[in-house]
């Protein structure tokens, strides 16, 4: 069957139009028509594919759509080892990684990127002729899954790079998967009111999400990636000389990279850089957990090379455990199956570390005693590991003058 030439133009004209809106809402966070306008332009770009499916193509915006279902998934090794970052937590681990990085490198002067370090979930992304092919799992850094179905309804993963002189026909790209704070208490409020799964946390949820077996619930959920690495395959004819490079040219080729970051020529730079987000992490509207420091230069990345499970080149600076101010409303006595009695403090519910916060662990009536308890009480707390709740101390001067002492029970609750 012959298209007409009309029908064409409309479907090429389309395509644009829906890449360059998903390009200013996704990438460039400046949306320029209504959700009603994109709605209608996806509608008949669908309607023209499924009357000619011959036009069909895997850089079609409708591709984003979903729909897929996949039994399983199918493992994927890694032409590269995903390999994680080992952690430090205090300033003199950083300056001990600082000195292994100037003795292994010899004589030659070294500059560190610092990055954010997104709570989120690893994923890699391969092209081929600027089309996107691949999607897979970080898995054990060996092998992961294929969730290319899946990681085709992230609208802010280019279906297909801005190619230019000098990027290899084949390259890969690295990033997180996530879900920004807002949309996710808003995903959860929609789980409770139908009676659905309430997520833990905006990366556990990101995590089960990718591995949905339909690709069109997939669609449904608010996932979106920064990438943090382009790789160039060994048989490339030019060789990318610098992370910072790679992550300016992921910019201009239509990823989504973290604009806060940095290149620094000393250890102190990147230590005062991990402190300024420490304190400033609760104003970015995603979880981050830490930073990531890079050596820049390719070339010495691979001088230093790496140890079995993590490169020697790079390493994550995890930030303390974030706290939050809220109430002690009420205690619960919790019988287990020992016949232990558990108190559980009830709190003021709280956004803390990734979650909403409303109950907290007493542990013993000798932690009620050690951290004077009172109900009405102006708490502190945190997540130990990130993970579980905790009322670290009481907040003294706001207690009120008829605060009630938490009393166990006499008999069995």
């Amino acid at each position: 069957m012959t298209i007409p030439r009309n029908i064409i133009d409309e479907i090429t004209k389309l395509r644009l139009e829906i890449s360059t809106h998903d390009d200013l809402y996704y990438i460039k966070n400046d949306p320029g028509i209504t959700d009603l306008e994109y709605d209608m332009l996806m509608k008949r770009l669908i309607e023209i594919e499924t009357l000619y499916p011959e036009l069909l193509s895997p850089d079609s915006p409708s591709q984003r759509v979903g729909g897929k279902i996949s039994k399983e998934f199918n493992n994927v090794r890694h032409k590269q080892v995903m390999l994680s970052l080992s952690n430090t937590y205090v300033r003199e681990e950083l300056l001990d990684f600082d000195r292994r990085v100037e003795q292994l490198t010899g004589s030659e002067d070294y500059k560190y990127v610092a990055e954010l370090k997104i709570d989120g979930v690893a994923i890699s992304l391969h092209y081929k002729e600027g089309l996107f092919s691949l999607g897979v799992t970080r898995g054990d850094g060996q092998q992961g899954d294929d969730i290319t179905a899946n990681l085709r309804t992230v609208r802010s993963i280019p279906l297909k790079a801005k190619l230019f002189e000098g990027i290899p026909e084949e390259f890969e790209v690295r990033g997180e998967v996530y879900i920004e704070k807002t949309a996710f208490l808003e995903m959860n409020k929609y789980q409770e009111e139908k009676g659905g799964k309430i997520f833990v946390n905006p990366r556990n949820a990101a995590a089960g999400t990718l591995k949905l077996q339909d690709s069109g619930m997939v669609a449904k959920r608010p996932l979106t990636m920064f990438a943090y690495s382009l790789i160039y395959p060994e048989t490339a004819n030019n060789k990318l000389s610098s992370h910072w490079k790679g992550l300016e040219l992921l910019d201009r080729m239509g990823f989504r990279v973290n604009p806060i970051r940095n290149i620094y020529d000393s250890i102190e730079d990147v230590i005062a850089f991990c402190n300024e987000w420490n304190g400033k992490r609760d104003t970015l509207h995603y979880e981050i957990d830490g930073a990531v420091i890079k050596v820049d230069s390719i070339n010495q990345q691979e001088k230093l090379g790496a140890t079995a499970k993590s490169p020697r080149w790079a390493v994550a600076f995890k930030f303390s455990a974030e706290q939050v101010e809220t109430k002690l409303e009420s205690v619960n006595w919790q019988v287990g199956r020992t016949g232990a009695v558990t108190p559980v403090a009830n709190l003021t519910p709280v956004f803390l570390a990734g979650s909403t916060v409303s109950r907290a662990t007493l542990h013993n009536v000798d932690e009620i005693e050690r951290k004077n308890l009172h109900l009405g009480d102006m708490v502190i707390i945190e997540k130990g590991g990130d993970i579980i709740p905790k009322i670290v101390e009481v907040v003294l001067e706001k207690r009120e003058i008829n605060a009630e002492k938490i009393t166990p029970p006499v008999g069995c609750p």
